[in-house]
This record gives structure tokens, C-alpha cells and sequence, in this order.
């Protein structure tokens, strides 16, 4: 069904392939009625392909696979909101059987131009949880900002120091450019959160080319209008989340941080949609970037659940302010997306894969 590179292992992808070839997902899938399934996404395209290192991860779903997907999960499973699931998992209430969500971090545009004209079609809900200084002032996220300039870098070889790590960046061909934007990432997601936008401004100075002056050719990182998010939510298909204002990891800041991120995120929504905002997602979400501290701190500010990238389903006991994802915004074999909404890869050593 789904086409693409195996993003696991190649035993991974052996083992995905057999599970597929003898059904055992079917199975799996019957036992697995009463789990809720929440399908992550971050954005989207409709070109075929991408200039260099563009996109080469996969991130941007092509719009035909996210329609096969939505396909998929009408025939095979209910889809409901979020806002729903939250309250049954509250109350204790019933869910229908196979319950999915659908969800969307981050606020690029192709959410509203790629994916909403998707949704309509199917009739599936959906959240959206956006980095509100990504769509209020256009503060690109830092990612994006790496990407742009390795693959747009004006000079061949890139010398580059973080603290005691020194860099020599090969930048002359594809593979270089690949290589040299995961080296980077990987480097700055360990650093301190308030060293990462100095590393970038340095990343952007030595290739000679900033995202954030950019003349052209910046469709796939662009964010939400206010307009097309206010479009999308008054349908009453998509609801509208925080996924905190600078897209900073909760639990490595100070709770006075924290707390403002929160804060600023939720008034700006809400002020500029004119509705409450109570859904939340974690921005990385993996174990460690959230703890019972973010948890209470996320009620205390009027948040009624969080969305994190740890890998799984969710039972009907599920801490509401801790709920599984699978990540379907990356390149799948054939089968994946059927042996993996199963339930057959629920099991710690396969959590957070994002």
C-alpha cells in the first residue's frame, strides 16, 4: 500500500515485510479493538520531488500517501477528535472500537493547502498544534533554518567549532549535504537550548545563506496565516493546539520558562481564534523532554492533555497528559502503515521513533 525506504533497520524491515505476508496484523489488529490509535504528521507536499537535501528525510508527507493513508484509517478504523478521546479517558466513558486521531504538529502551511483539502474530502478530523512564534511572527523553526542553509550553501567545504567539537562539512555534493544536516541536527538537540540559536546564526553565517532572508524557494518551510487557521477551525473538523510558543523542550526548562511558553502560546490561539485552546503536544516528546512535572504544570495552566512521539497505542487508562503516537510522516515499505497501526510493534525497545 504504502511506498517509500524502510526507515528502521534492515531486520526491521524483513520482519515488518513477513508480518505483513502471513496477516499477521489481521489478527493483532481484532485484539487491539479497544486501544486508540494517534496517527502523527508534521507537514506535507504535492511536488514529486525536492531541490537537493530538501526534504530528504521524508518529514513532508506527498500528498498522495497521506490520502492513502486517510483511506486506510476511514475503512479500518472511527476516526474521532482529540477532544473526545480526552473526555472518555476522563469520564471512563466508551469509545468506539478502533478509535484513531489525527494529528499535526508544528504550523506549516501545507497543513491548510496540502492536507485540509484531504481531510474535507474523507470527512476525518483532525488536531493541529502550532508553534505560535512560527505562525505569529515567522520565527522559522531552527530545523528548517539548517536544512535551508546546508542545502543552499554557497561554499564547498564548511569549517565549523561547537565548544570543543570542530566540524569540516563536505557540502559538494547530495550525500555531503545529507550527511553534514544530520551531523548538525543530531549536535544541536544536545545542546542547551539557549546555546542552539547562536550554533544556527553560525551554521548560517559559514554556508553564506539564512533561511530567514530568503528570496524564494521557501515554500515547504512556510508557516500557517491566522486566516487559514481560523478557516480550518471554524469548519469543526480541525482543531487547534499548542505545541508551546518557540517550540522549547519542557523539561529542560526552568519552570518560570516553562510556564510563560505555555502561557504565551494558549493567549495568542486563543486570541487570535476567538476560542479556548486545551490541547497540547510536546514539542521532541520523547522520554525525558516531559515528566509529572511538565503533566501538573500543563493542568495548571488549563491544558487537558499532551501528545508525545513515544511510539505505541493508548489504553483506556491512559495518563491523558502522556499519549503515544505513531509517527506515519516518514518513508514506509509496503504494509508498514497496516503491521504498525496493528499493534504488533508496541514494545519498548521500538518507543520513540520519530
Amino acid at each position: 500500500m504504502d511506498v517509500g525506504q524502510p526507515a528502521g533497520p534492515s531486520y526491521e524491515a524483513w520482519l515488518i515485510r513477513a508480518l505483513f505476508r502471513t496477516h499477521a496484523f489481521r489478527a493483532a489488529r481484532a485484539l487491539a479493538r479497544r486501544r486508540i490509535v494517534m496517527a502523527m504528521y508534521h507537514g506535507f507536499t504535492a511536488a514529486d520531488s525536492h531541490e537537493g537535501i530538501e526534504n530528504h528525510e521524508g518529514k513532508h508527507v506527498h500528498v498522495g500517501r497521506f490520502r492513502e493513508h486517510l483511506a486506510f484509517l476511514k475503512r479500518h478504523h472511527n476516526v474521532v477528535p482529540l477532544g473526545d478521546v480526552v473526555q472518555a479517558l476522563n469520564a471512563g466513558t466508551p469509545l468506539p472500537e478502533r478509535a484513531a486521531v489525527i494529528t499535526i504538529d508544528d504550523g506549516y502551511r501545507s497543513i491548510y493547502t496540502v492536507a485540509y483539502p484531504a481531510l474535507r474530502e474523507f470527512g476525518l478530523p483532525a488536531s493541529v498544534f502550532l508553534t505560535t512564534a512560527f505562525v505569529d511572527s515567522r520565527q522559522y523553526l531552527w530545523t528548517d533554518r539548517v536544512e535551508f542553509a546546508v542545502n543552499r550553501a554557497a561554499a564547498g567545504v564548511v569549517d565549523l567549532a561547537f565548544g570543543a567539537t570542530a566540524l569540516s562539512l563536505d557540502l559538494r555534493t547530495v550525500a555531503g549535504k545529507r550527511a553534514a544536516e544530520s551531523r548538525l541536527r543530531g549536535l544541536l538537540k544536545a545542546m542547551p537550548q539557549e546555546s542552539r540559536l547562536g550554533a544556527v546564526e553560525a551554521i548560517e553565517r559559514a554556508t553564506g545563506c539564512t533561511l530567514l532572508d530568503a528570496a524564494g524557494g521557501t515554500e515547504l518551510y512556510e508557516p500557517l496565516t491566522w486566516n487559514e487557521a481560523a478557516e480550518m477551525a471554524r469548519s469543526g473538523l480541525v482543531s487547534i493546539g499548542s505545541h508551546t510558543h518557540t517550540h522549547v523542550i519542557l523539561a529542560r526548562c526552568d519552570p518560570a520558562r516553562a510556564a510563560e511558553e505555555l502561557r504565551t502560546s494558549k493567549r495568542i490561539i486563543e486570541g487570535r481564534l476567538g476560542m479556548p485552546c486545551t490541547l497540547f503536544c510536546y514539542p521532541n516528546g520523547r522520554h525525558g523532554d516531559f515528566n509529572a512535572g511538565t503533566g501538573a504544570q500543563l493542568r495548571a495552566e488549563g491544558y487537558a492533555c499532551a501528545l508525545t512521539t513515544v511510539y505505541g497505542a493508548n489504553g483506556r487508562g491512559a495518563n491523558v497528559y502522556e499519549l503515544k503516537r505513531y509517527n506515519l510522516g516518514k518513508p514506509m515499505i509496503p504494509g508498514e502503515l497496516e503491521v504498525r497501526l496493528s499493534g504488533l510493534f508496541d514494545v519498548k525497545s521500538l518507543a520513540n521513533r520519530r
